[in-house]
């Protein structure tokens, strides 16, 4: 009786306590690093917006509101430009050439004859002037006003209307950032009033270059200052970006916040900056 005691009393040990063995306990989880916001505008006020044109959302947004306002449009105007060119036969094709007056410039890259692409990629200003003085003003504020182009001013004048600087008094060509996405969106989609044909030829002549990972990139940039003496920047850039099944609208500007001695135009920083921005997005 006594053994069949002890048994029962060392069962009930056991049901009542479990193991004698010490209970493992689970390893923390590591946790990731809260994920710092980079400040891509390091003094500067800048805007950034990307699109996505596969789900008609914008996947990212940096200073909404300044992407609101509207600023001197500058040589990203050459992107309508080029197709009210070819729409209208200003331009007949990507390969037609004009002349060179032989009026020195201060970028040796205008001083030179150019086509259609080179005036794309050199931004080059002449070329733009002769093209609006061949078009005329009544031509080009009806293209303007059909692609309900920013604020389709143009009573700067015919060679000088996107040209102003953001700080002039005087009247300007202006377009917001977002209003350059919607222009963007229905040139990408063959979507404007104007000729299939026309806006593929200026899609062909904006292609820049191609990411390390495939992403073709095809834009413009734009350029300006809002001082005299040329130290306050405002840059534009606009693109197209696409890697088989994805696409996208990007739109970027920026004015510095004072005088600067960065070098290189303000389109040509704000290139970049979106180029950073894409890469930590996974899209460059």
């Amino acid at each position: 009786m006594k053994n069949i005691a002890a048994m029962l009393c060392f069962t009930f040990l056991i049901t009542a306590c479990g193991s004698s063995s010490p209970k493992q306990e689970e390893a923390p989880q590591a946790q990731e690093a809260p994920k710092v916001a980079v400040n891509y505008f390091e003094n500067m006020d800048g805007c950034f917006l990307l699109y996505n044109m596969k789900t008609d959302t914008f996947d990212k947004v940096i200073g909404g509101e300044r992407c609101q306002k509207q600023f001197p449009a500058c040589s990203t105007f050459k992107v309508p430009l080029a197709v009210i060119a070819f729409d209208s036969g200003a331009l007949k094709d990507e390969d037609q050439i004009l002349k060179w007056n032989g009026v020195k410039d201060s970028r040796p890259e205008a001083n030179r004859d150019h086509d259609a692409r080179s005036w794309m990629r050199d931004s080059i200003v002449w070329f733009s002037q002769r093209i609006t003085k061949k078009l005329g003003l009544v031509t080009v504020q009806s293209y303007l006003d059909k692609f309900s182009y920013g604020n389709k001013d143009m009573s700067a004048g015919i060679t000088k209307a996107w040209l102003v600087a953001p700080s002039a008094k005087a009247s300007a060509l202006k377009i917001s950032a977002y209003e350059q996405v919607e222009f963007m969106k229905k040139l990408w989609k063959l979507e404007l009033p104007a000729t299939a044909r026309s806006q593929r030829l200026t899609q062909e002549i904006t292609y820049l270059e191609t990411s390390p990972n495939g992403f073709k990139m095809n834009g413009k940039t734009g350029s300006n200052f809002h001082d005299k003496s040329r130290k306050v920047h405002l840059g534009w850039f606009i693109s197209h970006l696409q890697k088989g099944d994805q696409e996208y609208i990007t739109v970027a500007n920026f004015s510095d916040l004072g005088p600067t001695n960065a070098k290189g135009y303000g389109g040509m920083r704000v290139r970049e900056i979106t180029k950073k921005i894409l890469a930590d997005e996974g899209l460059w």
